[in-house]
């Protein structure tokens, strides 16, 4: 049997030399996994299945099946099987939690207030807590403030960044629920810290407030439409009529458009969205 690569992400050859190896291995299945489940019945795709392999595996043992992800192969197998399975283990990525001390040594984790934290359940909330410690180590590493919040929901990981970690904020979701539902978390909590800046006297600080963007993320084009129409809103800075001189520090302000970075981030991203969104 063919010896196996042990892959490494030390540096960025070495990972791009893994994404390839992976890449390579799984292109003659793509028929496979572009199917939808629907297709894999209706065009019977099993019968494009190595017959050998086939004819090995529907008498096997469920025991010895469920054992297949973890690389675990059976003597009597067709030696192509093996060698399939063992590759397949072989280019698995990594799936050990990381010490986030020593990947970030600046790494500063803070727990959400009760006013940021409503609406959240604890995986939720240390999720939050963990991600957006982890993107504003990162901007401050690039230097850049904005922030791109891909599958943004309910808005939970934007207002964080936006309040704690006083970053530039474009949250995109498909649903306008969910944006309606950020829209008015992100209200309350402009009332919270305004009233919290008149009691301290910071009248000075300034707070971001995400822009929320309703958006089906279809195509290329659409978001080139989609970049353009926040670069619009961007440059036509919201006026914050009705509010209170403390409370207009807290008005959505303008995006660092002259920012030649920004940060993809997403907690939870369905699908192919995050994908997508590289494209």
């Amino acid at each position: 049997m063919a010896s196996y690569c042990k892959y490494s992400c030390k540096t960025p050859s070495e990972t791009f030399q893994w994404i390839r190896a992976i890449m390579d291995f799984i292109k003659p299945y793509r028929f496979f996994f572009d199917a939808h489940v629907n297709n894999f019945f209706k065009d019977r795709l099993w019968e494009a299945v190595n017959k050998e392999w086939m004819d090995c595996l529907q008498d096997e043992l469920v025991e010895n099946l469920i054992q297949i992800p973890s690389g675990v192969v059976q003597d009597h197998w067709p030696a192509s099987l093996k060698e399939f399975i063992i590759t397949l283990r072989s280019l698995s990525l990594p799936r050990k939690q990381a010490n986030l001390q020593e990947e970030f040594p600046l790494l500063q984790m803070a727990s959400l207030s009760t006013v940021l934290a409503q609406g959240m359940n604890l995986k939720k909330k240390h999720e939050v807590e963990v991600l957006a410690a982890v993107v504003g180590v990162i901007a401050k590493d690039v230097e850049t403030k904005t922030i791109v919040d891909v599958g943004s929901g309910q808005g939970h990981l934007a207002q964080v960044l936006s309040f704690e970690h006083d970053l530039s904020v474009v949250a995109i979701d498909a649903s306008s629920h969910h944006g309606k539902i950020t829209r008015a978390r992100a209200e309350r909590i402009r009332k919270h810290y305004a009233s919290k800046m008149r009691k301290s006297g910071l009248d000075g600080r300034k707070w971001c407030v995400p822009k929320t963007v309703t958006c089906q993320i279809l195509s290329s084009e659409t978001l080139k439409a989609l970049s353009y129409g926040v670069e619009k809103h961007c440059l036509l800075r919201e006026s914050s009529i009705g509010h209170s001189p403390v409370e207009e520090h807290l008005s959505p302000h303008s995006c660092m458009i002259g920012d030649s970075s920004l940060i993809l981030a997403g907690l939870h991203a369905c699908g192919d969205l995050s994908v997508t969104m590289l494209r």
